[in-house]
């Protein structure tokens, strides 16, 4: 799998983009705040519709842009995917709204989303182009807070099967309208009377969706501790491999537990938690509330590992990502590597560059320079010098 052409209209710095892109390793370099960073990001947003550095749509659309005729200012999107199954167009369009302002005169967007130039629903977009993106800010998937975990495993296995991303957005709802019934019960606005029997529906539409997530996340962790643990081994120079441990909160279930199994735990704790549930006005238990426990030789490295081992067991958990996907879907994800050599020495330097360079295997490369690589490898990758906005054949 591989982008063949990306466009970019008024998204972030780019006013105009318009650029070819070869299988194969590919190299952006040059000064920071160029625009590097942002081609990453468009290719991301192309494959999940959301954007892994800002925290609203309206942020995506170049400050300048000025519209056109009758139309507010709006980013374009476009890429061209070669699949083992075929080509594919994907498209995404982020358009602010200037006929609805909000109370605080933040203008809102609206976003339209095209496969093929079919406009289709945003989950309908996910999974026909699979990518891996590493930034140095993903060192908080190791020391940062559960949800930075629990969004690695949903954006993995959202990627690998349609059914994931569509039963995690109906699970989120079901977490959304229990917790509006349990605030009700909590503040007296709804009678406690009838509460085991509203509560039945949403118990079992919270423990079937549920169960599929845990069974699919249980799975996930068994490959990531087979693919992951030996890279990290290899890229820390350490004989102790990386271990992932799924902290549930259902009690009662590990990897070898069925949906079954899962559901019935479930439906179960939620019995027992009830009134306390009610009392806090929230659901305490399901994938929403798990975690992942990161060790290496049963250090906890979120807590006491070196920088270094933090940044090697990131981008372990990144890479075994991408083989979780080639293993699963026969084809191989785009790799994003946003400055992944700062802060690695000459050694692990050398194995992540031979990494990266699988055949079959389309990784775009950002850095300040080139210095860090080495000659074989730039001999080999494509090389496109970034300044301002703009792209440069080197």
């Amino acid at each position: 799998m591989h982008v063949s052409h990306l466009s970019l209209r008024d998204f972030r710095n780019y006013e105009r983009l318009d650029l070819m892109l070869e299988p194969g390793v590919i190299l952006l370099y040059g000064p920071n705040a160029a625009g590097k960073t942002t081609v990453l990001e468009a290719i991301y947003f192309l494959a999940t519709t959301r954007s892994p550095r800002a925290g609203a749509d309206r942020e995506l659309v170049r400050f300048e842009a000025q519209g056109d005729i009758g139309v507010p200012p709006f980013a374009r999107l476009v890429c061209d995917v070669v699949r083992a199954d075929g080509r594919v167009r994907l498209e995404v369009v982020v358009q602010r709204r200037s006929d609805e302002e909000s109370p605080g005169g933040i203008s809102p967007t609206i976003k339209t989303v095209r496969v093929d130039r079919k406009t289709v629903r945003a989950l309908d977009l996910v999974g026909n182009l699979r990518v891996v993106l590493f930034t140095p800010a993903d060192i908080a998937l190791v020391t940062g807070a559960p949800a930075e975990r629990r969004r690695y495993l949903d954006v993995t296995l959202s990627q690998i099967e349609g059914r994931y991303v569509r039963t995690l957005a109906h699970y989120q709802k079901v977490v959304q309208q229990r917790n509006s019934l349990l605030r009700a019960w909590r503040d007296g606005r709804r009678s406690l009377r009838y509460a085991g029997d509203e509560l039945a529906f949403w118990d079992r539409e919270l423990a079937m969706a549920g169960a599929y997530l845990l069974r699919e996340r249980l799975r996930a962790v068994v490959d990531l501790n087979a693919l992951a643990g030996p890279l990290y081994c290899r890229m820390a120079g350490s004989d102790t491999p990386l271990i992932v441990t799924y902290q549930s909160s259902v009690a009662g279930i590990d990897p070898a537990s069925d949906s079954r199994m899962i559901e019935q735990a479930f439906l179960a704790h939620l019995v027992h938690l009830r009134d306390d549930e009610i009392g806090r006005g929230q659901t305490l238990i399901g994938p929403h509330r798990d975690d992942l426990l990161i060790t290496v030789g049963n250090i906890p490295m979120g807590a006491y590992g070196s920088r270094g081992q933090q940044r090697s067991a990131t981008l372990a958990l990144k890479l075994g990502e991408a083989e979780l996907m080639r293993a699963r879907t026969g084809d191989t994800p785009v790799l994003l590597l946003d400055d992944v050599l700062s802060e690695l020495d000459a050694e692990r330097r050398a194995y992540v560059q031979d990494v990266i360079e699988r055949p079959g295997q389309q990784t775009i490369v950002t850095a300040t320079g080139t210095d860090d690589f080495s000659v074989e490898f730039l001999k080999r990758a494509r090389r496109w010098r970034v300044e301002d906005g703009r792209l440069y054949p080197a």
